[in-house]
């Protein structure tokens, strides 16, 4: 495997892990609630970060919810 491949395969990875995390802010005790908003938080940094170096690195682009043309 690429390592193109692994990147883009470890992007999808950490959006998947971050719609399931969506998922438990909904459903989670208001206890629970902060917890889960910083877990998402750091993830979608994340997904920012492999993002941009995905971008940088191999010269393709990348669209997500906020950066269509």
């Amino acid at each position: 495997m690429s390592a193109i491949d692994e990147n883009v395969m470890k992007y999808n990875q950490i959006k998947v892990d971050l719609l399931k995390i969506a998922q438990c802010i909904d459903c989670c005790t208001d206890n629970e609630k902060e917890l889960y908003q910083d877990i998402a938080m750091e993830y979608s940094k994340e997904l920012r970060r492999i993002k941009s170096s995905i971008e940088e690195i191999y010269g393709i682009k990348l669209y997500g919810c906020c950066s269509f043309p």
